[in-house]
């Protein structure tokens, strides 16, 4: 089942561009533990700034965070979630499981405030998180339902702000990663179907 290669390149990728584009807006900001809200605006994701023509809001707004903490912890699940994704769906998926599942959520923003700021990772984190859970599946007694159950145990122990983001990228997640990896468990019930030994 494991499409295993050698180094998480993607992930180290993705860690890189988060930090240096936060030490850019630290600089900015004079300030390495909060960003500035200015700054805040300009490159997360604020619906009336996006309608008037920030577009590219919808990308960068990904890549940046509000303080030193949600950076951090934030990095910390993309560099287990991320090099997790990339030993199962290879690298290539696992980038574009990641800016896909980040531009889901980020549409999660059209239904706040027009002037409120949504900005961080966590969103297409959440989505990895589902995706590898359900890829996994196989390894789980109950299959799918174990699979699913994890991810909510941990979304709700996670759950701070952007809960409905979070849980639209969990849920999406869930579903990529199960259409992804359908083909793999077809040929390992074929394989261990004269014993009774089903993966789900």
């Amino acid at each position: 089942m494991s499409r295993d290669e050698s180094r998480p390149i993607v992930t180290y990728a993705l860690l890189t561009v988060n930090i240096l584009f936060y030490i850019y807006l630290a600089i900015q900001s004079r300030n390495i533990l909060v960003i500035d809200t200015g700054l805040m605006e300009r490159y997360g994701f604020v619906t009336e700034r996006f309608l008037g023509g920030a577009y590219y809001q919808i990308v960068t707004n990904m890549f940046t965070h509000f303080d030193f903490p949600h950076l951090g912890y934030n990095m910390l699940f993309l560099a287990f979630f991320g090099s997790k994704a990339e030993a199962l769906f290879g690298r290539s998926r696992t980038l574009l499981f990641y800016l896909l599942f980040g531009l889901a959520t980020t549409s999660v923003s059209f239904l706040y405030p027009l002037d409120t700021i949504s900005a961080g990772s966590s969103g297409a984190i959440y989505g990895l998180l589902g995706a590898d859970l359900s890829a996994q599946r196989g390894v789980y007694t109950n299959g799918i339902w174990s699979s699913m159950l994890y991810g909510f145990v941990f979304f709700f122990l996670a759950a701070a702000t952007g809960f409905l983001a979070h849980l639209v990228g969990l849920i999406i997640g869930f579903i990529a990663g199960y259409m992804a990896s359908r083909d793999w468990y077809v040929e390992e019930e074929e394989i261990v179907g004269d014993n009774n030994n089903y993966i789900e």
